[in-house]
């Protein structure tokens, strides 16, 4: 017995413990693939955009890309990159599922629509055939109740592109502040002094991480812009 108890007790801390490496790989994996979201979106965004305004989303994209990287550092210390692996592919899945149900919804309401319309248009027209004066009273509330059908639906389309909207807005918001704040605090060291180079804030600090020479680094971004993308090159080329 006295020897069962210390083994039961050594068995249940690893259980904790892997649960608890679990959770976090989990956590921090499903996290990743919402930032991955958002860059994704912004890029999108950017190539839109006329070049002498794409720096300061550049900015925000280098943001993104540096806190995705420090995630996969905390997972690869943590020892945990599987289970972050698998739950950001599980994120993304659902993320896309979400998108696609929402795309079918619309696509179901305007086709309950148009099939209310025909066949209130198919009434009106046998009614008609019948007697020429109903006829023309029916065709005219088969047209007013069409156009209140296409109203509302719009209406309600409207409404779940505006809710759609407003969500994506916010959480956007969400991620661009916490990508400046993990920027700010990353950046806090930084030594200020002398003149500056023609470099995101993320990439003077992924410069300096990797020991790149950034007046030896050619900025592929608006006039020149170095970005995080040019350091990571020039440091594989050394």
């Amino acid at each position: 017995m006295t020897d069962q108890a210390p083994n039961l007790q050594q068995q249940n801390l690893q259980a904790a413990t892997e649960n608890a490496q679990n959770f976090y790989g989990q956590s921090i994996g499903s996290l990743k693939s919402q930032v991955q979201n958002y860059r994704e979106q912004l890029e999108q965004f950017s190539q839109q955009l006329p070049e002498d305004s794409q720096a300061q989303v550049q900015e925000m994209i280098d943001s993104y890309i540096e806190l995705e990287s420090s995630m996969d550092q905390a997972a690869q210390d943590a020892g945990v990159q599987d289970q972050m692996e698998s739950a950001a592919q599980q994120t993304q899945q659902q993320i896309q599922q979400a998108a696609g149900g929402a795309a079918q919804q619309a696509q179901d309401a305007a086709g309950q629509a148009t099939d209310q319309a025909q066949q209130v248009a198919g009434q009106a027209t046998d009614q008609a055939g019948q007697v020429a004066g109903q006829a023309q009273e029916v065709a005219g509330q088969a047209t007013d109740q069409a156009g209140q059908v296409a109203g509302q639906a719009q209406e309600a389309a409207g409404g779940a592109a505006q809710q759609a909207q407003d969500t994506a807005g916010q959480a956007a918001q969400q991620g661009q502040q916490a990508a400046g704040q993990a920027a700010q605090q990353a950046g806090g060291g930084q030594q200020q002094g002398g003149q500056q180079p023609n470099a995101t804030q993320a990439a003077q600090q992924k410069a300096q991480q990797m020991g790149v020479d950034l007046s030896q680094v050619q900025g592929s971004g608006a006039d020149g812009r170095i970005t995080v993308r040019d350091v990571q090159s020039a440091a594989n080329q050394q």
